[in-house]
């Protein structure tokens, strides 16, 4: 299926890297480093700041799952793109598409063709999530030390208790 049928592909607006104070908001880039998190930053308005959940494809074609609000870097030609979910999605299902843009996608693009709304709205997911049975272990123990994990990183991801 689409892309464009489980998200909606928005590109992103903001300044250069070196534009901004510093602030509470991630700066996400084309680095594969830190979840694509090059500092972070003071808002300028008129910047996108993008709800957490989100999918951030960097230019260079590498996608990260954000989970707190962040600003992408959206000028010149390596402009982020974000993929906002059209329904409600799992925290699994949302990790899963962000990996499968990376193994199924990221190697169409480089520092001579860059990722852009025009060539992703073009490119296609698996419907695989949909039809796989997650046993409670993935979705209880493996989602509970992640968000766990995640939390020591003052990332704020709910957990949910589990029978451990």
């Amino acid at each position: 299926m689409l892309i464009n049928s489980l998200f909606s592909i928005v590109p992103a607006k903001s300044h250069g890297t070196d534009d901004y104070d510093t602030g509470d908001t991630p700066f996400i880039t084309n680095s594969r480093l830190n979840n694509g998190v090059a500092r972070f930053v003071e808002p300028i308005p008129g910047d996108k700041v993008i709800d957490a959940f989100t999918i951030c494809i960097s230019g260079l074609g590498y996608a990260t799952l954000q989970v707190k609000d962040y600003l992408p870097k959206g000028n010149g030609g390596d402009s982020a793109t974000i993929l906002i979910p059209l329904t409600a999605m799992t925290f699994e299902e949302l990790l899963f598409y962000t990996a499968q843009f990376n193994l199924i996608h990221g190697w169409r693009f480089s520092f001579g063709r860059k990722a852009s709304k025009k060539r992703i709205e073009k490119l296609s997911f698996s419907e695989v999530y949909n039809h796989l049975q997650i046993e409670n272990d993935f979705s209880g123990n493996v989602k509970r030390k992640l968000s766990l994990k995640l939390n020591e990183l003052n990332l704020n991801i709910p957990v949910e208790s589990t029978n451990m």
